[in-house]
């Protein structure tokens, strides 16, 4: 499973798992997020992805 670590300041804040594992699906929902995110937070945040077995 993807998921998706919010880092502000180099501290990661939330994770995003997205619902469905499909690529069109996971970027829509992520780049949704980031935006909410970055508005919450008022910085530009970052997202880096992992993997989780």
């Amino acid at each position: 499973m993807i998921v998706f670590d919010v880092i502000v300041h180099g501290e990661v804040k939330e994770t995003i798992r997205p619902i469905s594992q499909r690529l069109h699906a996971m970027l829509a929902r992520v780049t949704e997020e980031a935006r909410r995110l970055s508005l919450l937070y008022g910085t530009p945040v970052q997202v880096n992805r992992r993997i989780i077995y």
